[in-house]
């Protein structure tokens, strides 16, 4: 699943190529069409012809600004909002043939497209003007992950935190707690903080809070500046073989070397250490 790590790496990769674009054209393929909160008809009449103003994100949504006209200038804004979940992927490529996971691809000019790719069928899309009344948890997304340290500083980080009684992994994928965060580096940031994920918030002491609370920013950060280092190629492919634990059972720990163990579904493992997270 896309984090905040790879959808503001998107963003990036995104915004210097399409903002400002006219979207002239628009397909959505019936066999995913059940994939958009919109019926199909009506999701191309009102997209086609606006201009992407602006690419932006929250938590773990992709958001394009539409603005009506040709010249993006009128009070009409639309946000097409996507949350990629488990399957949802993004390919900008030469208009030509599409593969069979496209949900629906936006056309930019007579060669460029931006497809979203979904062979699982769990993305969700969401076009409106109001994601607050139709984006479901929209209005009860806590604050950036990737603020913490900035804009979120260590007292406002320690009571939210002191208002819950999560497992620490369950608290960190809340999305009510911090947007933006899910099973992989909710695995990387408790390694590198050295916090057992199975920990209830209630056990930390104030050592550990701020263990998490720098740990936050340093994974996210990281993993930002891993995945721009990336050579560009294919956005629908999502390399996380910078990852320190995440998905790497059975390995020796970096740090301890002791075995590295793993608990939950193939789906959504729960990787760590059993000899130094405590």
């Amino acid at each position: 699943m896309p984090e905040s790590p790879e959808l503001e790496a998107l963003r990036i990769r995104l915004e210097p190529t399409l903002q400002g674009e006219v979207l002239n054209r628009v397909d959505v393929f019936p066999a995913r069409a059940h994939l958009l909160r919109s019926p199909p008809a009506a999701f191309k009449d009102l997209v086609v012809g606006r201009r992407l103003t602006q690419i932006s994100r929250r938590g773990k949504h992709l958001i394009l600004n539409l603005a009506e006209g040709p010249e993006g200038t009128g009070n009409s804004i639309l946000q097409l909002i996507v949350n990629p979940m488990l399957g949802g992927r993004f390919q900008l490529a030469r208009a030509g043939a599409r593969p069979s996971a496209t949900v629906f691809e936006l056309g930019f000019g007579t060669e460029r497209v931006l497809r979203l790719l979904d062979p699982r069928g769990m993305s969700r899309t969401y076009l409106t003007a109001r994601p607050d009344l139709d984006v479901p948890g929209w209005s009860e997304l806590g604050p950036e992950a990737d603020q913490v340290g900035t804009e979120v500083g260590l007292e406002a980080f320690r009571r939210s935190l002191r208002r819950r009684r999560d497992e620490l992994k369950d608290l960190l994928r809340n999305q009510t707690f911090l947007a933006g965060i899910g099973n992989a580096y909710s695995d990387e940031i408790l390694f590198s903080a050295a916090l057992l994920p199975l920990r209830r918030r209630v056990s930390l002491t104030p050592a550990d809070e701020i263990a998490l609370y720098q740990a936050i920013p340093r994974i996210l950060k990281g993993a930002l500046a891993s995945i721009l280092a990336q050579p560009p190629g294919d956005l629908s492919r999502q390399d996380r073989s910078f990852l320190t634990v995440h998905g790497r059972v059975g390995g020796a720990c970096p740090r301890c070397r002791h075995r590295l163990s793993q608990l939950g579904t193939k789906r959504e493992p729960l990787t760590f250490c059993r000899g130094c997270q405590v």
